[in-house]
């Protein structure tokens, strides 16, 4: 049996300003997005270059692609051999396996993937912003604030990919283009 660790944002100026967000109330939920991704894309330097990789490459254009549920695993299984996994490939591959079962039909595999990732993101830290002091009181008020901010940056997405053409872009312009405006 492994072990897992939870590994907290780091106690740097862009996650700190999403910690603000996290504990006051009057801070809107658009801003917390922006905030988190801010701090994300400062925080890890390798977003870009696990985001450009073959295998989220492969994972986005399948689901694009509509491939069943074999096909789908039948991809994962050979991007899990390829010696190539990454935090972001793997959230990936997680994206193709839900779109593929008929999952998070709302979304767009961009934006199904996109909401995962911030998921990470918030799970990292918001359990610790949970009582009288913050701006979730209650569970239900934490569950129900993670939900925003990932329906939020999911609607944020899907307007970029119709906005911006990003179905008729390859994946390299169309995650840089996302990434910048999720920060905006």
């Amino acid at each position: 049996m492994g072990t897992s660790v939870s590994q907290r944002s780091p106690n740097t100026p862009g996650w700190r300003v999403v910690s603000a967000c996290y504990t006051s109330d009057t801070v809107p939920v658009d801003r917390a997005v922006v905030e988190i991704w801010r701090a994300a894309t400062k925080q890890d330097q390798s977003l870009l270059q696990q985001l450009d990789s073959a295998t989220v490459e492969t994972c986005v254009s399948a689901a694009n692609q509509r491939v069943d549920s074999r096909r789908a695993a039948q991809t994962i299984g050979e991007l899990s051999v390829s010696k190539n996994n990454t935090v972001i490939g793997e959230f990936a591959k997680r994206m193709l396996a839900l779109k593929s079962n008929g999952g998070a039909q709302e979304d767009t595999p961009t934006a199904a993937l996109f909401r995962q990732l911030t998921d990470y993101y918030v799970s990292r830290d918001i359990a610790g912003y949970l009582g009288d002091n913050f701006r979730c009181k209650t569970l239900s008020e934490l569950r129900a604030f993670k939900q925003q901010i990932g329906d939020a940056v999911a609607a944020k997405v899907k307007t970029l990919e119709i906005a911006e053409g990003l179905s008729q872009r390859n994946w390299g312009d169309a995650y840089r283009i996302i990434l910048k405006k999720l920060q905006e």
